[in-house]
């Protein structure tokens, strides 16, 4: 056990130093999955419950939860895994151990309860809880949503987990270890968990955004960075970078929330941009459009992404339009030096997006 008033420096050492057990299922999705989904929505119920807490993707376990960003001291360990067609679960499927494949030797592999055990004797007094959680209930033990310990059981079922886990992993103790083990019903439909958390954004958006963006677009978003952080964990050698390659966190939700409403906070008209611009009818009608079209995909792709070329393109285009005689002229000035900026964004963009691209940015 770790010694009074060494906690942090420990916990820190051995999220930075101990192994992972294995890398598989890290790959890219053309939309999120369910495991992404529950970590996010785990994100933000700590975030509405004010706690400092920094989420974890694919990193020693599914889902990764410590108690505090700055200075953990304790951590939530999960097991996220779906059933189709209404299957429940049972103690025996928790701890079944599935034989290897090889022709060589046919082995048996670590069963479900093996592996979140395996995070007790990896990280000790860290562990908090250690939680299985499903999309499906598993009777035995709970038939109603929310999480459930397993010493909750009936006795015949504890027996059957106890004496599985014992037999598997020769460290297990009941009177020690059975306390840390749940069981997580969790309520998201494995064939709406998608809608189902984009209501949850909506209703977030709602408490801590003042800005009209859309919900769906930043479910993307935020499941995006979800999906970034649980690949193959880059090269780091402090728990700063630890945190950036694999963590969410109080701070990332909050600093999106304040670029989300800096980003809407000001509109500006375009009735007042083209009294200044003054060009041909024709021209800013064509404008106009792609003004429009401009502010349709800002909202709809909202993204770091669509943040950055915003950043990017007033940067540029402030200089050359304050430093020319004319609004007009500025605006000339400004397109070749954007163009292709704006074409990495939308490939497709035509000139007259690219100017009011420009427009936008430089009034907002």
């Amino acid at each position: 056990p770790r010694q009074a008033g060494g906690w942090t420096l420990g916990v820190i050492d051995d999220l930075l130093t101990v192994p992972e057990r294995e890398n598989g299922g890290r790959t890219a999705y053309d939309r999120f999955d369910f495991q992404t989904a529950w970590g996010i929505s785990q994100v933000l119920k700590l975030h509405t419950a004010g706690r400092n807490y920094a989420v974890a993707f694919e990193f020693h376990d599914d889902v990764v939860e410590l108690d505090d960003a700055d200075a953990p001291t304790s951590a939530n360990f999960y097991q996220v895994k779906t059933r189709c067609n209404e299957k429940n679960w049972s103690i025996a499927d928790i701890v079944a151990r599935p034989t290897s494949m090889s022709k060589a030797k046919r082995t048996p592999k670590a069963s479900f309860a093996g592996k979140m055990f395996d995070n007790l004797l990896r990280f000790g007094d860290f562990v908090k809880k250690l939680v299985f959680v499903s999309n499906q209930p598993l009777p035995e033990l709970t038939k109603k949503h929310g999480e459930a310990p397993f010493s909750s059981a009936h006795a015949s079922s504890i027996t059957k987990f106890v004496t599985a886990l014992m037999s598997e992993c020769e460290k297990f103790c009941q009177d020690k270890h059975l306390g840390y083990f749940h069981f997580d019903y969790c309520p998201l439909n494995l064939g709406s968990y998608e809608m189902a958390l984009v209501g949850m954004v909506t209703v977030f958006l709602k408490e801590y955004s003042s800005a009209d963006a859309s919900a769906h677009a930043f479910t993307l978003y935020l499941a995006n960075e979800g999906r970034r952080r649980s690949k193959t964990l880059s090269d780091v050698s402090n728990f700063e970078e630890l945190k950036k390659s694999k963590f969410l966190t109080r701070n990332n939700i909050k600093q999106w929330m304040e670029d989300l409403d800096k980003d809407h906070a000001y509109r500006p008209s375009w009735e007042t941009v083209s009294r200044q611009l003054g060009v041909s009818h024709a021209e800013d009608a064509n404008i106009e459009r792609q003004w429009a079209e401009y502010l349709s995909d800002r909202k709809r792709r909202w993204s770091a992404a669509t943040l950055q070329l915003g950043e990017k393109v007033k940067s540029e285009v402030v200089p050359l339009i304050d430093s020319a005689k004319d609004l007009k002229s500025g605006l000339a000035a400004a397109v070749p030096v954007v163009r292709e900026l704006v074409k990495s964004w939308k490939p497709e963009a035509s000139d007259y997006f690219v100017k009011a691209v420009i427009l936008y940015e430089y009034k907002r």
